[in-house]
């Protein structure tokens, strides 16, 4: 009797399915799907072309889940709130804060540059570095005699200061960016020990430069304002300090527990500190600078 196999109708019309792999390009792992399980890049990651560089830029911006617009309406509408969350880990949402202050200041160099509000800041400058330029000096080095600054030196020191105030305006995103560990130092000592025991200098500065970021599109919001009125962008710039002890007692009140009284009562005490430490650079530079020119004229 012949062996008869079973026919099913439908048997001639199934092919074997090919299951396609795709190779990262990232770290060369085969995997199937459409992200690598190895480092999660994308399948499809191809050439950059302008169309793909513009739907990213958009991305960065309007994205809701992890954006730049997002972190912002976050950070002016529930600043403390938003901090505490990335604190206790839930990060993906937010843009990270240290690119969020280079964005800040990118668009503040930007702002600042081509509202013309940087014309005041050379004309100061300029005020400062156009004095008179006599090398001579009068120094009594006599025993029991006290020496005497001629007013070359005082020009000369009027000359370091402008030097300083042009440097500050020409690298304030290099000069700000390397003030932060002061911030962390002033906010550490003023917030509380038993606060320093709770969050780790990392976390510190993590609520310090969302903070920054709102007292530099506070900087941005007075150069827009200077195309309208000069003195009401001059009363702005006044207001940055304020800003400062704003911005920090939004960001820090709900992360330490504090009432909004204590939270604006220790950021003036850790904004005065902050001062008095960039003052205490600052003069001992400009002594330093100065005692290297006092040797050179008297070699």
């Amino acid at each position: 009797m012949p062996f008869l196999f079973y026919h099913h109708p439908h048997m001639e019309n199934e092919i074997p399915t090919e299951t396609t792999t795709t190779k990262c390009l990232n770290c060369g792992t085969e995997f199937e799907g459409n992200f690598c399980p190895e480092c999660g890049q994308s399948a499809d990651t191809g050439r950059f072309t302008m169309r793909f560089i513009f739907e990213n830029l958009l991305a960065a911006f309007l994205s809701r889940d992890g954006g730049i617009w997002f972190t912002l309406r976050n950070l002016f509408t529930r600043p403390g709130a938003m901090i505490v969350e990335i604190l206790k880990g839930k990060r993906r949402r937010y843009f990270s804060p240290f690119p969020m202050l280079i964005f800040a200041l990118t668009v503040y160099i930007l702002v600042f540059s081509f509202t013309g509000s940087r014309g005041d800041f050379k004309e100061i400058e300029r005020d400062l570095l156009e004095v008179e330029k006599s090398d001579s000096i009068e120094l009594n080095l006599d025993p029991g005699e006290e020496s005497v600054i001629t007013s070359s030196s005082a020009n000369h020191i009027k000359r370091l200061v402008g030097e300083g105030f042009k440097f500050y305006n020409t690298y304030y995103t290099a000069v700000f960016m390397l003030t932060l560990p002061i911030f962390l130092f002033v906010t550490r000592v003023w917030y509380g020990k038993s606060n320093r025991k709770r969050y780790y200098r990392a976390e510190y500065l993590i609520a310090i430069t969302y903070s920054m970021v709102m007292v530099v599109l506070y900087r941005c919001l007075s150069s827009l304002v200077y195309l309208i009125s000069h003195d009401v962008s001059d009363d702005m710039g006044g207001f940055i300090p304020i800003a400062i002890i704003v911005a920090f007692t939004a960001c820090f009140r709900k992360m330490l527990g504090f009432s909004i009284a204590k939270t604006v009562w220790r950021s003036l005490l850790a904004l005065v500190l902050y001062y008095m430490i960039l003052g205490a650079i600052f003069l001992a530079a400009c002594i330093a600078l100065y005692y290297i020119y006092l040797k050179g004229k008297m070699v």
